[in-house]
């Protein structure tokens, strides 16, 4: 019996043990549970930890005090704007009228929460941005803006665009002005969004607010011309022509440009044309009227001219192009078809022959003086196909010694005349000079009115050989 009772007590004692184990189980769970909703009710008022808001570290503060921090925040806000020269100007929220506006946006954040999953979120923060929670007085900032010292037009330096430049030395760029004039739409635009955004800093420079040039110096178009221009009016030609100097320069080609619709430049071809035309009228001695003035003095015409200067003028104009083109210096000689012996205005030169049909008389004249004077004889006057041709200039075209003359063919094929000469210059056809010793010291007076030449002029031995030996190929025989 006494066994059973210890035994019915020993298994109260175990019941109780169990019971009580089983209450302090529920009651630490009702604890837990009791401070877990505490807790969840703590974070129906109060933000996570390491959450952010507007960039404000808000962890465990409730909405009033996340409001109250905005609010601190808007009152301290300042926007810092740096200019190209690297001048720094601050304007301050209450310049912009700046103040904050609950818009519930952190009442959302709030619900957002889901305090009962805190155990889950406590430690996962977030960082938030809050916008339109401000408000601000929209046209207060254009004024802000003109009030700040890179807008006083005093400090003003406008671009503008490389340009080119006539210089003595020749055409080049002139650099372009970056300047630092604003595009101040743009920036009021930038500051109303910093304002917005709560943004604490603009760099104009980098926002690209200033004003550009429209064309650099190393614009491919402008370069281009300036090489152009430059490439048109390098040479410096200089011709000589009549012991007259003309030159051809830079100030001369930049008065030989064009233009065309499309802004290529090149020169003016015309006015080529017009220089070489100018130079050869002013050099051409050949063909038309030449003046002569006589022995005695007396200034006579000469229709007849087969001496002198003639310009080619084709070729005259094509060397100028490519001197030009290839900007050539230094001196350039007219392209000439024909040449005389000499280079001024009276191109007879230092040698030349004059013979007075009326006179019956030859001169040859060197370096100015008269070298020989002698009688001749000239072709019979009474004969009309033998008369010498005259009123006309012509050229010694060759010279011989110990030569037989023959006259035209007659019907049995043998000439009509021969004549040895020791000297023969002919200088017009068939017409030339030489000794005849037929003649003896017979020269002239009236001779050549009945008993002339067949057109040549014959010359007394020791004068034709004096004549001979002055002359040369090319040197002018005046007749008249």
């Amino acid at each position: 019996m006494a066994k059973k009772k210890a035994k019915e007590k020993k298994g109260k004692k175990s019941f109780w043990r169990k019971a009580i184990g089983v209450a302090v189980i529920l009651i630490f769970l009702l604890l837990a549970a009791s401070a877990y909703i505490w807790r969840a009710g703590y974070f129906a008022n109060h933000f996570y930890r390491d959450t952010w808001i507007n960039g404000i570290d808000c962890s465990y503060m409730t909405k009033t005090e996340v409001k109250q921090l905005l609010q601190d925040k808007v009152s301290q806000y300042s926007l810092k704007i740096t200019a190209k020269d690297g001048s720094v100007y601050e304007v301050t929220g209450p310049q912009f009228h700046l103040q904050y506006v609950d818009d519930h946006e952190v009442d959302r954040l709030m619900r957002d929460q889901e305090p009962l999953k805190w155990l889950i979120k406590a430690f996962a923060g977030g960082k938030y941005q809050v916008s339109a929670n401000t408000v601000y007085q929209e046209d207060s900032v254009e004024p802000i803006l003109k009030s700040l010292p890179f807008m006083q037009e005093q400090s003003i330096v406008y671009p503008q665009d490389a340009y080119m430049q006539e210089t003595e030395a020749g055409y080049t760029i002139v650099p372009e002005v970056e300047g630092n004039a604003l595009d101040e739409q743009k920036v009021l635009e930038l500051m109303k969004q910093a304002v917005v955004n709560g943004t604490e800093e603009i760099s104009l420079v980098e926002e690209e607010c200033y004003l550009k040039p429209a064309v650099y110096q190393d614009n491919e178009e402008l370069v281009r011309t300036v090489n152009t221009l430059n490439q048109l009016t390098k040479a410096n030609l200089t011709y000589t022509v009549c012991d007259q100097t003309f030159t051809i320069n830079d100030q001369v080609l930049k008065s030989w440009l064009l233009q065309d619709d499309q802004e290529n430049y090149s020169l003016d071809q015309s006015k080529m044309e017009e220089f070489i035309n100018n130079l050869a009228d002013q050099r051409d001695s050949y063909g038309g009227n030449r003046r002569f003035t006589t022995h005695a003095g007396k200034e006579i015409t000469l229709k007849t001219n087969k001496y002198g200067w003639k310009v080619d003028r084709e070729e005259s104009l094509k060397e100028l192009q490519n001197a030009l083109s290839e900007g050539r210096q230094g001196e350039m000689e007219l392209v000439y078809s024909r040449k005389a012996q000499g280079t001024g205005a009276n191109d007879l030169g230092d040698v030349y022959v004059e013979i007075s049909i009326k006179e019956q008389t030859m001169w040859c004249y060197q370096n100015g003086q008269v070298l020989v004077e002698t009688p001749i004889v000239s072709g019979t006057e009474t004969v009309s196909d033998r008369a010498t041709p005259r009123n006309g200039c012509w050229t010694i075209y060759r010279k011989a010694t110990e030569y037989t003359m023959k006259g035209p063919l007659k019907e049995d094929g043998q000439p009509e005349y021969t004549a040895f000469v020791h000297y023969w210059m002919p200088f017009n056809g068939g017409v030339g000079i030489h000794d005849l010793a037929s003649r003896g010291n017979n020269f002239g007076g009236n001779i050549y009115l009945t008993n002339g030449s067949h057109g040549c002029i014959n010359t007394p031995l020791d004068a034709v050989k004096k004549i001979y030996d002055a002359v040369s190929v090319g040197t002018p025989v005046i007749v008249y």
